[in-house]
This record gives C-alpha cells, structure tokens and sequence, in this order.
C-alpha cells in the first residue's frame, strides 16, 4: 500500500498534527504515517528539539539532503523537494491529507504526481473517544472554567447598584472590567482565552455569539460563556451560566428556569448508543410547550436557533459528537456540551452549558457550579 498521511502545518495551528506528535512548532513542519510509523521531517533549528521530545518513529534532519543532486540549486533549504525524495524513497505515491489542507500545495503535489485523499474532519477519528488521561485534562480546565465564571458572580455579589448603575469599588462594572478580570485568573490558572470571552448584557447576550460590550446593567441577564485552552495540555473547558444582579423580570426568571430544565433533561438523556438529535428535538418541543417559539420577531431571529451541543477536545468545536439536527450516534468517551439557551429581545438572554463524559449508561458531568440566575 503506498498511501500516507500527510500533513504540513504548525502545530499550534493544527490539533490534529499535536495530536499525532506531541511536538509544538510555530512554522509548518513536515509530518507523514506511513505503514503503521510516524515520521517527522525537521530543518536543523528543530530537529534536535524534535528528537527529544517528538512522539514519531522517527525525526529526519533536513540539513543531511542539501547536498543531494536532486535539489534545485537555490533552493536547497525547500523543505517539500526534500520530502520529495523521501517520498520517492519509500514508494509513496497516494497521500492522505486534512479537510484544510492548501490549495497551492495540494496543486503542486499533483503537478508532482501525487494522488490526493482528503481525510474526516477528525484527521485522526480516534481523538473523539476520550481516554482516562484525556478526560482528567479536559475536567481540569473544566474546573479552571468555573473558577473564572465565578470571578463574575463573585464581583457582582460585591457590587452595589445606584440607579440604573452597578458600581463596584467605586467603579462601574462593565463587561470589558469584568473580562480583564477573568483574563488576570486565567493566567494564573495558565489557562488561553484568546478565542475571546463572553460577558453579554441585557439584549446583547440574546446574539449567542455576541462577546459584550459597555455597563452590565441591574435587573438584566448577563450570559457568562468561558472557553479556555490550557496551555499544558491544550485542552479546553467550555461552560456558561447566566446571572442577574438585583430583581429579574418575571419573564426572565421563567425563561431562566425552562433553560434550567431543559438542560436537566438533556443530560439525564445521554447515553452511549443514542441518537443525539432526538436528544435536541426534544428540547425545541419542549420549549415550544412552555410557549416559546423560534422565528424571526421584529426582524430578529429569535427563540432556540442553535444546536444542543458539540463536541469539546483539543479544539473547542469537535464534530463528531455534536447535539442538533443531525444524526449522530452517540459513543462512550464522547466529551460534549449541553448548553440550550433561549434568547428574545426586551428579556434576555438564557444559557446555561455544562461538558459530560458519555458512558454506556448515561454520562458524568465535568467539574460543578451551581446554577442560580439572581445575585443579591
């Protein structure tokens, strides 16, 4: 069999490369398996580094090609010719790549007379069952998660409202105070939040996606969605809770309970062998029951208009396993979120996420805090 997978990145870039290597680089290096080993191919500023601490069969030094005939003169330092060789060497003809692999490359590969694959969307299938050690990571910066949301309801415990004003030590708080406070946490936790933190207010937080700007208001919702990476394992957390400083709305405090419930009801409902869009259309009708429909209200989309939950690894959307419209058969040691919300302009918006561990009988839940909408 001549196929090989291959990929050509930088490992910080590409979880699937990590993965495979255990070995960070910021520029691309050349990775391929081939015949059940691992290979590396490392210019003389890595290589050592490489051979160290690499998890491959093998880590090639580029600089022992330079002087080959082969190479075009003024390009010995190309990296690609020198796979080239290696490639010819071994009989490789047929090379597996990543869903995201580069035009420009893949089109000089076949100029070359390599035949092309693409590979899953997980290049490697295996990382969507979490092992032992996998999902002890995953629970710790889960827990470091839930340490940074409870920077927020600790600040807003402390904060007085004046008027239509929430002042904390003298200052108003706002979302951009309340994120540089969870940022000096996370890097005493050696947590990354470079994806951004969400801390959205009032009809803000009803754009799932929406970070948060400007005052947090009193008597209004503030989702609170952390996703940080750990910066030993690279793993991430991911979890949201919604608050309220001062007296919620009636309505509010309706659609803070129906998420509530909802959200029970889904994790009390995974397990492996089930499939999971029975799981999210299960939580559409039950809103719907308790009177709340998604559509378009006054030109904006409005209701439950987002997926259940997708799955959380070495990146922070893995698919599989996901919770929504589609079908997906959910296996043990699938780590996903559970995170339904319901967001209408006027009240508010409404998540409440959690990640669990999916078992042949149900799933655990990863790391805890509790689930209250008001802070007095």
């Amino acid at each position: 069999m001549t196929i090989a997978k291959f990929i050509y990145d930088s490992a910080f870039r590409n979880m699937d490369l990590y993965y495979a290597t255990c070995f960070l680089t910021h520029d691309p290096v050349v990775f391929f398996e081939f015949k059940g080993k691992k290979y590396l191919i490392l210019d003389v500023l890595e290589y050592e580094r490489g051979r160290r601490s690499a998890k491959v069969d093998k880590v090639i030094n580029a600089s022992a090609y330079v002087n080959n005939s082969e190479i075009r003169k003024g390009n010995i330092k190309d990296i690609l010719q020198i796979t080239n060789l290696i490639f010819k060497s071994l009989k490789i003809k047929t090379l597996e790549v990543p869903i995201n692999f580069p035009l420009s490359l893949a089109k000089s590969l076949e100029q070359a007379g390599y035949k092309l694959t693409i590979g899953n969307s997980l290049f490697y299938p295996e990382r969507e069952i979490k092992n032992k050690d996998e999902k002890r990571a995953i629970t710790i910066t889960q827990r470091n998660t839930f340490k940074l949301i409870g920077v927020v309801e600790q600040i807003l415990a402390a904060s007085k409202i004046k008027k239509n004003r929430i002042y904390y030590k003298g200052n108003i708080v706002t979302s951009e105070f309340l994120k540089e406070q969870i940022q000096m946490l996370a890097i005493k936790l050696g947590c990354d939040l470079s994806e951004g933190i969400v801390v959205a207010c009032g009809n803000q937080g009803t754009d799932p996606h929406e970070l948060g700007t400007g005052n947090i208001k009193p008597h209004q919702s503030v989702v609170v969605d952390i996703f940080p990476r750990s910066q030993k394992t690279f793993f991430y957390g991911d979890a949201t809770r919604t608050f309220c400083k001062g007296n919620p709305s009636p309505q509010l405090v309706k659609q803070y309970n129906t998420v509530k419930t909802a959200q029970m009801k889904a994790i009390k409902s995974i397990r492996a062998g089930i499939n999971s869009r029975k799981i999210h259309e299960s939580i559409i009708n039950y809103f719907e029951t308790r009177g709340y429909k998604t559509g378009k209200i006054n030109g904006y989309e409005q209701g439950f208009f987002h997926g259940t939950g997708h799955g959380v690894g070495l990146q922070i959307h893995e698919s599989p396993p996901y919770i929504g419209s589609k079908d997906c058969i959910l296996k043990e040691g699938h780590v996903v979120s559970v995170e339904p919300g319901l967001y209408y302009r006027g009240v508010g918006g409404v998540r409440i996420e959690d990640l669990v561990y999916v078992t042949k009988t149900g799933c655990e839940v990863l790391g805890h805090y509790a689930k209250k909408l008001r802070i007095l």
